[in-house]
């Protein structure tokens, strides 16, 4: 229920819709600078920049929903709460030094081919590899915070919503991870023109996951009232007895 009320508009709502229709912008144009002839530099420059803003956007929501999703497991507890706001301040702060660096290195020109199609690039800096760094580092904090609270309070417990959420939650970290790791492989092996091939497609898987498993956790949870109102059990309380993890945080 913190994560999707069902009654009016919640923090999950409003996460959800934006992360789950950029896409629908994102495509048409990715594809509308791939694929156009006689497209100008100032458009491919245009293009780039909010491109890489939409992507930007897309991955960060994703990212703050299921951190929404691990701040809930933790009983919305405030050590986790502090923390996400850390990672996120450092996120927001090195994408921005980032993006600062890459995209005025980006230059476009013209095609050696004429079938070559689209904004053809012909320069940029690798440091946006650092990018994907950033966000396989936030991902290790969703995914460290969820198996740790999943394995210490939860394992013995028979509850769907729980288990929905660890195990969508850890293959969803698991995936992202994986596709960052093969961005900056392409980044650094591939000829410059080729090394973003792959961006907006994990950009959209992002926002696939995020939502669709936004949208299993509430059809879960639904299913639950409706066969057996009272035989899931509740969220665990925290624990402060013992001294694992700084006393459970």
């Amino acid at each position: 229920m913190f994560i999707w009320n069902r009654r009016g508009w919640s923090v999950g709502k409003v996460l959800f819709a934006p992360t789950r229709y950029i896409p629908f912008i994102l495509i048409p144009l990715t594809l509308f600078s791939t694929f156009s002839t006689n497209i100008k530099v100032d458009t491919c420059e245009g293009l780039l920049y909010f491109l890489v803003f939409l992507e930007v956007v897309a991955i960060t929501l994703s990212e703050v929903t299921f951190g929404l999703r691990a701040y809930a497991m933790w009983n919305q507890n405030r050590a986790v709460l502090v923390t996400y706001c850390c990672v996120a301040t450092a996120y927001i702060a090195s994408l921005v030094f980032i993006l600062q660096s890459f995209l005025p290195s980006v230059t476009y020109g013209e095609a050696p081919l004429a079938i070559i199609s689209g904004c053809y690039k012909t320069g940029g800096s690798s440091i946006v590899f650092a990018s994907f760094v950033v966000i396989m580092l936030t991902e290790a904090v969703t995914t460290t915070l969820t198996l740790y609270r999943a394995y210490w309070h939860f394992r013995h417990t028979p509850n769907a919503l729980i288990q929905n959420m660890t195990r969508d939650g850890v293959f969803y970290c698991v995936s992202m991870f994986l596709m960052s790791v093969a961005n900056v492989l392409l980044i650094f092996l591939v000829p410059l023109q080729y090394g973003d091939m792959i961006a907006v497609y994990q950009t959209v898987v992002h926002t696939m996951l995020a939502t669709r498993m936004q949208l299993h956790l509430r059809k879960i949870n639904q299913h639950t009232y409706l066969v057996d109102p009272f035989g899931e059990q509740s969220l665990a309380p925290m624990s402060f007895t013992r001294s694992t993890f700084l006393a459970d945080m």
